[in-house]
């Protein structure tokens, strides 16, 4: 018996598919949704199945590998609209044993159109077009009149998947609340490391002067920009720094609104990235960050948060984020945007021994494969 996984052109998917073949060697076939055009990220496209599966036509061609390898575990990689139907279609076929590699996005932006959950800093507003962009129950019906609303990702799979798979418990926790399904839980992380190896991108801790202060990790309406720059914006002392704010991701829309926002307030302080860069780059780019600020009031960005904190970065995240809680409780030097993020001495780099703790906390509580791999499909 084997395993289909299905996902998409992004970060994770190829370190995912070595994972999986080490602790399943050869009962796993990837495949890539993609409806045309050559892959963006992936590098070994002779590794993976490369279906357009938005095209239902092509459904038979995935119930064939379904057969031709004898799955009877689908494995999906995040959440798309798409999957509902692949789900639908496949389990007509066989039974299957669903595991949902949880990512984030699919919860909360269900959360905003079905149960209205706050993410946004600023009220809904008729007049203003991000209001109608993010997920809120307003924008649902407005979406819903003009004929351009898909139903929510997370309510068309929970009839339709077994494990819910994340290291952070709180989200599953946060699911069952709201909605009333039978959906276990199991522990799995992308980023996880093997007993023995050094960790990767550990960079040398240097006492030094803040002097790049980072904002968010992607172009999404989720990070709450705008008030985060206004914040760095009181505090009168941007000149004195760059301010660095990742885009390579997200939204176009919400992208631009940021660049014009950003040149507007810091000048040639301001310093969007724009761009994809490879992993390794933008790595290389997180080494200059001294102060890094999420404005996000969910889950969000831990790839991007731990690499900082254990590289000795200052982080602040919203005191609606469970992650601030979650990381503290581990023993990490981490702030509150709302409670510390009230001078221009709140943006002091970290000390060199609090750089060092910080260091220390990561290797004392770094996850490993073997706790929880070879028992994953169990």
């Amino acid at each position: 018996m084997s395993a289909l996984h299905i996902g998409f052109d992004h970060n994770f998917i190829e370190h995912s598919r070595r994972v999986f073949e080490e602790y399943y060697p050869n009962t796993n076939t990837f495949v890539i949704l993609k409806k045309t055009g050559a892959l963006r990220i992936i590098k070994h496209p002779e590794n993976f199945v490369i279906l357009n599966l938005y095209d239902e036509r092509n459904f038979e061609k995935l119930w064939r590998l379904c057969v031709d390898n004898d799955v009877d575990k689908i494995v999906l990689h995040g959440c798309s609209i798409k999957f509902a139907a692949i789900l639908k279609f496949l389990q007509t076929k066989r039974k299957f044993t669903v595991y949902w590699l949880f990512w984030g996005y699919e919860l909360y932006q269900t959360l905003g159109y079905e149960k209205n959950y706050k993410l946004l800093d600023e009220p809904f507003s008729p007049l203003k077009i991000s209001s109608y962009y993010v997920p809120n129950a307003c924008s649902k019906l407005i979406r819903k009149l003009c004929g351009r609303y898909l139903p929510s990702v997370v309510m068309e799979m929970l009839p339709r998947i077994d494990y819910f798979c994340f290291w952070f418990k709180d989200d599953y926790d946060l699911l069952k609340k709201y909605f009333d399904v039978p959906i276990k839980y199991k522990f799995f992380a992308y980023s996880a490391s093997k007993r023995g190896e050094v960790p990767p991108y550990l960079f040398d801790l240097k006492d030094r002067q803040t002097a790049t202060i980072m904002v968010n990790h992607q172009a999404s309406a989720f990070g709450n920009h705008k008030t985060v720059f206004r914040r760095l914006k009181e505090l009168n002392c941007t000149k004195q720094y760059d301010v660095m704010v990742p885009l390579s991701y997200g939204s176009s829309w919400v992208k631009r609104g940021i660049v014009k926002m950003g040149d507007k307030l810091f000048g040639n302080s301001f310093f969007p990235i724009t761009t994809y860069l490879p992993k390794e780059e933008y790595f290389r780019l997180l080494e200059k960050v001294d102060v890094a600020i999420f404005g996000q009031r969910r889950q969000e960005a831990s790839g991007n948060i731990i690499q900082l904190l254990r590289n000795g970065v200052k982080v602040f995240l919203r005191n609606d984020n469970t992650l601030l809680n979650y990381y503290r409780t581990r023993g990490y030097i981490i702030f509150s945007f709302e409670d510390d993020l009230i001078d221009e001495y709140s943006l002091r780099s970290l000390s060199i021994l609090e750089k060092e703790h910080n260091r220390q906390c990561y290797l004392d509580t770094r996850l490993y494969y073997d706790d929880f791999m070879p028992t994953f499909f169990d």
